[in-house]
């Protein structure tokens, strides 16, 4: 058997990646949160390459992504007695080989590769197999006693506790104990030494309201000094905390150095010669520690062992105030809330000869059938509040997979309940031969904070080496699941979610929110609550945000943040669209929380991810996304333009030369869904591109901007002025309307010849092409035409009022127009 200490800390992807069991017949996989996506692509194709039948079971309430693969078994289950399913596993059998990895992650990216875990690690290719694999065959088998699951589970579990228990079992000293909430809470199982406990550390992401579970630990050990370690982002009231933390001679509070998020569970303690170490999945609360699964608690799964070297003392920490704990980004705990659903379809599993369903359903009458894809399921049978439908497909009948391997169901009443998973049960069966910090905080929280800012850059450029032109494409696959697959393996899902604008940026966002694609160890979910102002003297302070982190800045940080922007558009020249997509959104957002106060600034910025996002090559499978980040970049770079008073003729220029570009592709950029459109446009409301910014309709604004020309464009910048039909600029007097055409001319340098007129009386035109200046007044029934050669310094100031000097030619004109002939302009 290999040492568990040689080991611990080994995530399951690493584990299946290496193959520890060369001919395993079965991978089971235990978990609370479950994303089947990112299961499919770091579990599946290895399990599968050793031929081994795959199962996962994860808690009903906690699916966070539905499978693609419809080759394995993904259960839900739900515990009898309302507690979470809790437990992290990862069993790889033989029936002559065996790894199991008990641990505190859950099968998402967050779980089995963000997070800072704790995994232990037992294996055994010997005649003999250690005491805990047969303690955890005897608790797989108990297992569908408590919780409610397909019989397929049942079956599975059986299977998996037969293989582990097919070899003798060998005790001996120095072995991990299984701990389970079977039939004892967790804490009756910790040993308490005969003598002085000297230290007790615990380290954990969620605590209960009140610290109760915690004060029970003290009370049971007694100890002389007390280390708690919490996390950023951790769950507790750290008045609660800091109250038990009291009752220890000593007390020490500690937060990683890492800003990565340590969703590891550990409880230690030690005697003067003597130490032990809980880790597995059970938080620091009441229905982790405290309650059996029949009491209502959590179903856990740790291992106790005897110890060395302590674990949480090897993590780089500083010391932190419990009085002060703005640094952790601390969140409200809560007491798990139940679903309340009345009727749950656990799955719909097909075989060859059926069709099979199983109902769970609570204080409701069981529907008489169901209706999968147009095949009827018959009640068959029940237990309890399970219920088994059944039917037997026609020849030509087979179930429509798209881009998730799920099925809508209908009842005899008409509810639908939609994105059933559903299983192949002949295929499943067979034998078949840098991460991102948006996955546990917010964006405005990553702005906040530098260390998070540099770790989302990391991941950034590690989502560039995504290049869908790399991808392969079996025919009769899906190409966006496959890049949006890679992307999700290489950032995670968060990043991916914001580059395809598919999250929200929200004010005083939800828990689920900000903490998305991480596990939330709540116990179950919580309803959203709403933001109550802090209970202090003080008026309610505004929810953070974006703009209100970026106000928030230093004079100092703003600069550098800008900088850094700036450098990160420059490094992105390169970068294939996924993660130009991610970059562009990102400064985009940054614009509208007003990192850059001058127009001119953010324009030019604007403009360069304008222009990469023209040369990026084309990716079939993100081209909506791709015209809709093109759409609003164009529009909020032509609000910038328009902010100016006079733009910088060069960056004019350019957008002009931009706008002809995307005027060639007018189809593709009004072919964008709306709804595509929308998802990017939420958040960029405020001051910088206006209040109603996100309101505008994108689609036909950017078509309108296309269809002018850069004179329109400066001519609305004018006060007072408009373009008529016949390409003559009217403009409203001034002081004067000569000084008001001579004013309208100097805006409009850059567009040399063009005509201005006034509105008002005496009618005066102009013309300005930086050589030569002619006016054109009307003198009672003619026209006194006036021409000044050579004005090297130009008309600013004659615009304001200064006198013009003598003209160099002075004449009567018919009309101006001719006057304007005759000088040939």
């Amino acid at each position: 058997m290999t040492a568990w200490e040689d080991l611990r800390g080994a995530a399951p992807p690493a584990l299946l990646r290496g193959r520890p069991v060369a001919d395993a017949e079965e991978v089971l996989v235990l978990t609370y949160t479950c994303d089947l996506s990112f299961f499919e692509d770091v579990c599946l194709r290895e399990a599968q390459a050793v031929r081994a039948r795959t199962t996962i079971l994860y808690d009903a309430d906690r699916l966070t992504q539905k499978p693609r693969g419809n080759d394995y078994l993904a259960l839900p289950v739900v515990c009898r007695a309302g507690g979470a399913f809790h437990p992290k596993l990862v069993v790889i059998a033989s029936e002559a080989d065996t790894v199991v990895a008990i641990g505190s992650g859950n099968a998402t990216p967050s779980g089995w590769h963000h997070n800072a875990e704790v995994w232990t690690m037992l294996r055994s290719a010997d005649p003999t197999v250690p005491q805990v694999f047969h303690d955890l065959a005897a608790w797989l088998r108990r297992l569908p006693d408590a919780v409610w699951m397909e019989d397929l589970g049942r079956e599975r579990l059986g299977r998996v506790a037969d293989i582990l228990s097919c070899r003798p079992a060998e005790g001996g000293p120095g072995q991990p104990v299984l701990v389970t909430t079977a039939t004892r809470p967790v804490i009756e199982q910790l040993p308490v030494p005969n003598t002085l406990v000297t230290s007790l550390a615990v380290a954990a992401p969620f605590f209960d309201p009140r610290a109760e579970a915690l004060r029970r630990l003290v009370d049971r050990f007694g100890p002389t000094a007390l280390n708690l370690m919490l996390t950023r982002d951790v769950q507790c009231d750290p008045d609660a905390l800091a109250k038990v933390v009291k009752q220890a001679t000593t007390g020490v509070v500690t937060t990683p150095d890492s800003s990565r998020y340590h969703h590891a569970k550990i409880v230690e303690w030690e005697t003067a010669d003597r130490s032990w170490a809980l880790t597995g999945s059970a938080n620091c609360s009441m229905a982790a520690l405290v309650k059996t699964m029949a009491m209502g608690g959590n179903c856990e799964l740790g291992l106790l062992t005897e110890t060395q070297n302590p674990l949480i003392t090897a993590v780089p920490v500083q010391e932190i105030d419990l009085a002060r704990p703005e640094d952790l980004h601390a969140r409200e705990p809560g007491e798990r809330v139940r679903s309340g659903i009345a009727l749950r379809i656990l799955g719909v599993r097909v075989s060859t000869e059926r069709v099979e369903a199983t109902a769970l359903i609570e204080g409701s009458q069981a529907p008489a059938w169901l209706m999968v894809d147009g095949l009827q399921l018959d009640h068959e049978r029940s237990d309890g509040r399970l219920h088994l439908y059944a039917g037997v497909p026609a020849p030509d009948w087979s179930f429509t997979i798209g881009e998730t391997a799920t099925v809508r169901v209908v009842t005899d009443t008409g509810a639908e309940i939609r994105d059933v998973v559903v299983t192949d049960v002949t295929a499943a069966l067979s034998r078949i031969d840098r991460p991102s910090p948006l996955e546990h905080a917010s964006l405005h929280v990553v702005i906040a904070d530098q260390a998070h800012l540099a770790a989302l850059f990391d991941a950034l450029a590690h989502l560039s080496t995504v290049r869908p032109d790399r991808i392969a494409t079996p025919q009769g696959t899906s190409r966006r699941r496959r890049v949006e697959g890679r992307i999700t393996t290489a950032v995670g899902p968060a990043l991916l979610r914001f580059a395809l604008g598919m999250d929200r940026i929200l004010p005083t966002p939800a828990d689920d929110d900000i903490f998305d694609g991480l596990d939330n160890e709540d116990d179950g979910p919580q309803p959203a609550r709403q933001m109550e102002p802090r209970k202090t003297g003080n008026p309610p302070l505004r929810p953070e945000t974006v703009a209100t982190v970026l106000d928030a800045l230093t004079t100092g940080q703003r600069t550098r943040l800008r900088r850094e922007i700036e450098r990160l558009v420059d490094t992105s020249q390169g970068w294939p669209l996924p993660a130009k997509l991610a970059v562009s959104r990102l400064v985009l957002t940054l614009v509208a929380g007003g990192l850059w106060a001058d127009p001119a600034d953010w324009s030019d910025l604007l403009y360069w991810l304008m222009m990469q996002l023209w040369t990026t090559d084309q990716e079939e499978s993100l081209e909506d996304e791709h015209a809709a980040l093109a759409t609003i970049g164009l529009v909020a770079l032509h609000t910038g333009l328009n902010r100016e008073a006079e733009p910088d003729s060069a960056i004019a220029e350019k957008f002009e030369e931009l706008r002809q570009a995307y005027a060639e592709w007018t189809d593709w950029l009004g072919a964008v869904p709306e709804e595509t459109v929308r998802r990017y446009a939420a958040g960029l409301s405020g001051h910088t591109l206006g209040a109603l910014f996100g309101q505008t309709d994108f689609v036909a604004e950017l078509s309108w901007i296309l269809s002018r020309s850069a004179l329109q464009d400066a001519v609305d910048r004018l006060t007072d002025a408009r373009l008529d039909s016949g390409g003559v600029v009217r403009v409203a007097a001034g002081r004067t309307t000569r000084l008001a055409v001579l004013a309208a001319l100097d805006v409009l340098r850059d567009f040399p010849d063009t005509q201005v007129a006034s509105e008002a009386e005496p009618a005066v035109h102009g013309w300005w092409n930086r050589r030569r200046l002619l006016l054109v007044t009307r003198t009672g029934a003619n026209w006194r035409a006036e021409v000044w050669s050579h004005l090297m310094t130009g008309i600013a100031a004659y615009s304001r009022g200064t006198p013009l000097p003598p003209p160099n030619r002075r004449w009567t004109a018919s009309e101006p127009d001719d006057a304007a002939t005759s000088t040939r302009l």
